[in-house]
């Protein structure tokens, strides 16, 4: 039997919603990005104060020049890669934004004192690897499209490797809380003057936008605070295998030879780390 980590559970499950909340955006084109983040912004903002009082958690937090800027990296994160979904294939653009990891191991190996041994390093060289594979050469990816995907990459990175630094000082909930309520500030009053009406079946999916997402932020937050960022953060390569079947089940995007190349590619590096990390234990 299999003995999975927490903080590699909680990631898995933070891979799985979040991609859920990819398809439910790429299926309302018609909503404005701004609407769509206000909307989750808000739901995710009453969940998390409605659990705060619950429990008794002062939600002002101790670090809240770090705790800000979670809430503005996210923000910018969000409104990156939202509109590189619109602007790619579900699975491009998710392909993209899968450097995720890269970029966190980059940021904590700069600023942090944590050491990123040179098995992740070869793990996620070959999974890099695979990711070009997945993405092949497509026609339909522009420039800005892939800058933009690349941009909310880097954001997220960044908002990642905030949510590891304050993983000592703050409860998750209020890591949690500050990331809508900023995004409330910045965006909610521009979508007021410039509001779309969403159709009945829109409505539902920006409510299951708002749920996933906010159970995503909590297994991620979970996870960066059970483990280490190297430890966990490879999980995410497996949200490319997820959106690739959402994408060809749903959005009629054909797998090529190349992506089921990427697929075998990932997974036999993910077999790889987990012997690893099995091994050092």
């Amino acid at each position: 039997m299999i003995k999975i980590r927490k903080g590699v559970g909680y990631m898995m499950l933070s891979v799985g919603l979040f991609a859920l909340m990819h398809a439910f955006i790429k299926a309302i084109p018609g909503i404005p990005v701004h609407q769509v983040i206000s909307i989750r912004s808000v739901i995710s903002w009453v969940i998390c104060v409605y659990l705060l009082r619950q429990q008794q958690i002062p939600w002002s937090g101790n670090s809240k020049a770090w705790l800000l800027f979670r809430g503005i990296i996210g923000t910018a994160s969000l409104f990156c890669f939202f509109y590189s979904i619109r602007l790619l294939p579900l699975a491009t653009a998710v392909t993209i934004s899968n450097l995720i990891p890269l970029f966190t191991l980059l940021l904590a190996a700069l600023f942090t004192q944590e050491k990123i041994k040179a098995h992740h390093w070869l793990f996620f060289s070959l999974s890099f690897a695979g990711v070009c594979f997945l993405k092949g050469v497509d026609e339909r990816i522009s420039m800005l499209g892939l800058a933009t995907a690349l941009a909310a990459a880097l954001c997220t990175a960044g908002a990642h490797f905030t949510v590891r630094k304050l993983r000592d000082t703050e409860h998750p909930l209020v890591i949690m809380v500050y990331f809508p309520s900023v995004s409330m500030m910045l965006v909610l009053p521009y979508t007021l003057m410039h509001w779309t009406w969403p159709q009945p079946v829109e409505w539902i999916f920006l409510l299951f936008i708002g749920l996933c997402t906010h159970a995503g932020q909590w297994y991620l937050t979970k996870a960066y605070q059970a483990e280490e960022v190297s430890g966990v953060s490879y999980v995410y390569f497996l949200g490319i295998v997820i959106s690739l079947l959402f994408g060809y089940v749903f959005f009629e995007e054909n797998l090529t030879w190349m992506s089921m190349g990427g697929i075998v590619l990932i997974l036999a590096n993910s077999s790889i780390e987990k012997r690893l990390l099995k091994s050092r234990a």
